[in-house]
């Protein structure tokens, strides 16, 4: 059975909320349990509002148990750094929060919202109070006025570019088992009826349905997630350090073996990524653009983990050596020599197999990224050519450094793989050699351009049922190598030329792993 702590959805959602409860306590402890509970509160969530609600309410529970939370499945991902719950979970939270903390906790919970939200606006005025957000009071001489100011909230909010989708999510039954009264009637579906047009035409604003999926965890126990502290850099123009930032992240460790003759244990670092939305491609004033990465589109991605490195020489010993599942593996096939530098002179079907074997070996299913998940997660929020900013310097990575970008110096040409690493800073994310260093494997078929491109994180294949020793279409290169200029660096780039040829091999090409939501590889 799978250890993936991504599963769909079971049936039966009573049973699915008692089970997600009691896990989350076994899992995480019962502090993190309580912040769960005072999570449901709010019908949107972000990490930093979940962060303030530890700070006020949970102090007692670890600063990390923001994303055991935001990671343990009780929320969904609905745009970057915005999260949801399914009303049942929230129903089911809020009973426990009453139950441990008394009815005076919910008043509590709804003066911090209106100072949260009233700092966010810099404003201090009762008019933009939480509550009508939420829901309306069921006092009918005060709707109208509830009305107006949930209508400014809304604009003004809206015009800050927060993205609030309360408005269209069913009320809960608890709060209205507690004298408020909904917006909208739980009952009614969506398209809108007459009356929720005329509620949206008094409000001034759009409703609109969504559609969602849910992950949940399972009973059987991933990897404990740990935090680790990393180095962020931003530079200018003309490649100057502008910023430096401490930042955290969180991740797990895949362990392979103990390594005879050295202290440390052989292991992959898998970084969690809590998905989001972004722009997928480049403006076409970007320098290097190329008509290969346009039209600009929005895409969601789920969560999933990412390899921190590329795989290097020393993981890939390691599960080559494991049984076969389709094809036979080179035990030593890199040109550049060394245990950390990254695997490559690998094929895309060579890097399949690994993905499979290593799935075997550890019960969790891996596989290359999507061309989309390998974009958002080098971006790591930002939207400049690179994710250190608007260049890139031979001080940050490997690439062919007698050519620049932008007004950045030229500098040091590696000509040869460097350690994992080396370069000791990382994305926001707190993943290292996104750019430069190797080419990595994509698992998508390639295209032209994106015209017809899913838009939901998944990798796009023409032929999803195609066994994949079966596909002969190019995949997708990703990230630049030390060999290339550093146009093919930036975080939009994708190559195909020879390169992407599925059985092709080149001292310039290795990939990295990822493991998440509903994954297969056959």
């Amino acid at each position: 059975m799978s250890n993936s702590p991504f599963v769909t959805q079971p049936s039966n959602r009573e049973d699915l909320t008692t089970r997600r409860i009691r896990v989350i306590e076994q899992r995480y402890g019962k502090e993190t349990l309580y912040l769960a509970y005072h999570a449901a509160f709010p019908l949107t969530l972000t990490s930093d509002l979940l962060y303030c609600l530890r700070e006020n309410f949970v102090p007692s529970c670890p600063w990390y148990g923001v994303a055991d939370v935001l990671l343990s499945g009780l929320c969904e991902t609905i745009g970057y750094d915005l999260y949801e719950m399914e009303s049942e979970t929230r129903n089911a939270l809020l009973r426990c929060l009453e139950e441990k903390f008394g009815k005076q906790r919910l008043h509590e919970l709804d003066n911090f919202m209106f100072q949260y939200i009233s700092n966010r606006l810099n404003q201090n005025d009762n008019e933009y109070r939480w509550t009508p957000l939420t829901y309306l009071i069921a006092d009918d001489k005060k709707f109208d006025t509830l009305k107006e100011k949930l209508r400014k909230l809304i604009l003004s909010l809206s015009e800050k570019d927060i993205e609030w989708r309360e408005l269209s999510e069913k009320y809960d039954d608890f709060l209205q088992e507690r004298g408020f009264k909904p917006l909208l009637s739980k009952d009614e579906l969506h398209p809108l009826n007459e009356e929720e047009q005329i509620i949206a035409a008094a409000l001034g604003v759009e409703l609109k349905p969504f559609e969602y999926n849910v992950a949940v965890i399972t009973d059987d126990e991933p990897e404990e997630l740990k935090p680790f502290q990393f180095e962020t850099v931003t530079v200018n123009i003309n490649g100057q350090i502008i910023k430096r930032e401490k930042k955290e992240a969180f991740y797990f460790t895949e362990y392979l073996s103990e390594t005879p003759g050295k202290p440390a244990p052989l292991k992959i670092e898998m970084v969690a990524i809590l998905g989001g939305s972004f722009e997928m491609g480049a403006p076409e004033n970007e320098q290097g653009y190329h008509s290969s990465e346009s039209p600009q589109h929005r895409v969601t991605v789920q969560p999933f983990f990412i390899g921190k490195y590329p795989i290097t020489q020393a993981q890939w010993r390691f599960v080559a050596q494991l049984p076969q599942v389709n094809i036979e593996l080179k035990p030593d096939p890199s040109y550049f020599k060394g245990d950390n530098r990254p695997a490559e002179s690998v094929s895309w079907y060579d890097a399949v197999e690994f993905c499979l074997r290593l799935s075997e070996y550890t019960g969790r299913t891996y596989t290359l990224p999507s061309e989309a998940e390998w974009e958002y997660a080098c971006r790591a929020g930002t939207t400049t050519p690179f994710h250190f900013g608007e260049t890139i310097t031979p001080e940050l990575a490997s690439y062919r450094g007698s050519e620049t970008y932008g007004n950045a110096p030229k500098g040091k040409s590696y000509r040869k793989t460097t350690p994992v690493g080396t370069f000791r800073v990382a994305n926001a994310f707190g993943l290292y050699d996104m750019h430069g260093n190797v080419w990595e494997w994509c698992l998508d078929d390639w295209h032209n351009n994106y015209e017809g491109a899913p838009t939901n994180g998944n990798a796009w294949l023409d032929n999803e049922n195609e066994n994949v020793y079966q596909r002969k279409v190019n995949a997708v290169l990703r990230g630049g190598s030390w060999y290339v200029i550093p146009d093919y660096c930036r975080s939009a780039s994708r190559y195909i030329n020879n390169w992407a040829e599925r059985d092709d091999i080149d001292g310039i090409i290795g990939f990295r792993v990822v493991c998440g939501v509903g994954r297969t590889l056959e």
